[in-house]
């Protein structure tokens, strides 16, 4: 599964590299912190979708055993109380760069005596929209691999921009308003349309090229790469995220996101991709017991030629339950996708699927768990017709993860 990818320019991320490590030579506070994991894998007989095949999983038929995991680190310079730059770095020789960035910016939030709090962020970073991956690295608390929409939020969205919050706060509720300008994701929506849906806690890092599936060539031999994070058409994406914390009961988030592409715009062999969607999601706290729901629902639209026209519809949600038990929590989530594609000349990549996942972790010190999972994915892909492979297929990952956070 070795992959190796020339890297890509983003000078938006260069200001924040510079002032991380600058942060020495003038005294500032620096706090690192992350994690290193290897896995024992029980992979299905099919192929991995890191492998450019049509698999729903991370692992596939070449994989299996003992699997290195990644090893994430996240820096934090505090330049000011007010003033800080994050960098997230990922090493995993086994794809693309053996060292690569998944976030890098620098967020400015003045104190606040009053109800009232603002803050202003730059550079390059994951989109506020995820319910379950808000640890280092983009990971989630309650399992490995995260939902369906949370996974290809990790394969194809980076936010190259600017960010503001306006927050709202009172003792019984709090109100968070997000808007964000960005570039450089014109291309992103080839990975829906062309694989669907997927289940992979590895986030595309911000210097590799995405892995697309072999079929994605046109007769090109593989294997078949899309480079996500470029700008094609100068025109600044958006997104608009409304979050509510009433006290008692739970919270409530909807976001409006479109990166504004071009659909007729063709740079470097690439096409640029118009891609937007609602997101809308909910979390209660029941004592012990987390409940979260999440749904998306959006479409993504190329133009390349005055003959041709394609759009692809996606969606889905799921609900996840976690319990925690101190050094023990466990989970369940029900994942339900689908896409529809619709184009000029007949198309064969429309799919339906659904996917349980179990988990179960064990933290018996702060430093160190393990956890095991289990997905079960029950889907059909027409499009995998066209290899010779029966469009509906079964599969079925087991992991036991050890995870050594530092």
């Amino acid at each position: 599964m070795k992959r190796a990818n020339r890297p890509a320019a983003l000078p938006v991320v260069t200001p924040v590299l510079a002032l991380l490590l600058a942060t020495p030579a003038f005294g500032i506070d620096f706090q690192f912190e992350g994690y290193g994991d290897i896995r024992l894998v029980m992979a299905p007989k099919t192929d991995s979708l890191l492998d450019g095949g049509l698999g729903k999983l991370r692992f596939g038929e070449d994989d299996g055993g003992i699997e290195p995991g990644d090893i994430v680190g996240e820096g934090r310079a505090i330049i000011l109380p007010e003033l800080t730059a994050t960098a997230t770095v990922r090493a995993n020789p086994d794809y693309g760069p053996a060292v690569d960035l998944l976030e890098a910016f620098v967020r400015y939030r003045p104190v606040s005596t009053n109800a009232w709090r603002w803050s202003v962020k730059l550079g390059a970073f994951f989109p506020p929209l995820s319910l379950e991956n808000d640890q280092v690295g983009w990971t989630s608390f309650w399992t490995i691999t995260p939902s369906a929409i949370n996974s290809w939020v990790g394969d194809e969205l980076r936010i190259l921009g600017a960010e503001g919050t306006l927050e709202y706060r009172r003792e019984d509720q709090t109100i968070t308003l997000v808007g964000a300008v960005f570039g450089w994701n014109d291309p992103a929506g080839v990975v829906m349309a062309d694989r669907g849906w997927d289940f992979n806690d590895r986030p595309q890092g911000l210097f590799e090229h995405n892995r697309l599936p072999d079929i994605s060539g046109f007769g090109a031999p593989p294997p078949v790469y899309g480079k996500l994070f470029t700008e094609m058409d100068g025109r600044p994406g958006w997104y608009l995220d409304l979050s509510w914390e009433p006290e008692d009961l739970g919270g409530f988030e909807i976001m409006r996101y479109d990166n504004d592409a071009d659909p007729r715009r063709i740079k470097d062999g690439q096409i640029a991709w118009a891609t937007s969607f609602w997101d809308v999601g909910y979390q209660k706290q029941l004592g012990k017991m987390t409940v979260l729901a999440q749904g998306m629902t959006g479409s993504t639209t190329i133009v390349p030629s005055d003959f041709y026209r394609q759009t692809t519809d996606f969606r889905s949600a799921y609900a996840l339950v976690g319990y925690d038990l101190d050094k023990w929590w466990m989970a369940a989530r029900f994942d339900v996708f689908d896409t529809r594609t619709r184009a000029t000349f007949p198309s064969d990549a429309n799919e339906d699927g659904h996917a349980i996942t179990l988990s179960m972790s064990w933290l018996p010190e702060k430093w160190l768990r393990f956890t095991g999972e289990m997905i079960a994915i029950d889907d059909r892909r027409d499009s995998r017709a066209e290899t010779g492979e029966d469009p509906h297929r079964n599969e079925t990952q087991f992991q036991l993860l050890a995870r050594i956070y530092f």
